[in-house]
């Protein structure tokens, strides 16, 4: 039996409520899956929701078969981070997923891939946005599209 796929893209969020606050923009990609592991917590998590480093792996290894620069940097409590670099842009490419709870398939649940670009303090100011972030929110996407991820 082929793994339900569901793909949902999160435009980016910026905060203007607060001045003093820093803006954010963050693009998140979701997807429902089977494939990657959701149910066994292994001796080296931090925390019993450090999953993702099945995922990392194999998105970080479609990303340089598409000829971007891609690495798996480390577990943090959330999940697995990545680095990648796109079009002179660093990114932050964060990798969280959580189990639907199903007693027959402990593995189904929700991922989530986030991408944050590395902007300089001028950028942050300006609250300006480089235009290659949609670029490869779209070709993440087509990735996952690839392998029937919808």
């Amino acid at each position: 039996m082929l793994p339900k796929y569901i793909l949902r893209i999160k435009k980016p969020f910026r905060s203007f409520k607060n001045p003093t606050m820093w803006a954010v923009s963050v693009m998140v990609l979701s997807c429902k899956t089977d494939r990657f592991n959701l149910s066994v917590v292994q001796e080296n998590f931090i925390n019993d929701c450090c999953f993702g480093e099945d995922f990392s792996h194999w998105l970080v290894g479609r990303l340089r078969d598409k000829a971007i620069d891609a690495d798996v940097i480390c577990m943090e409590d959330f999940g697995w981070a990545n680095q990648v670099k796109y079009q002179n842009t660093t990114y932050l490419m964060c990798i969280t997923g959580y189990s639907d709870d199903l007693l027959t398939n402990p593995n189904y649940g929700e991922w989530h891939i986030s991408l944050e670009p590395h902007r300089t303090l001028l950028q942050r100011l300006l609250r300006r946005q480089n235009a290659a972030s949609d670029e490869l929110l779209n070709k993440i996407k087509n990735v996952l599209l690839d392998v029937g991820f919808i």
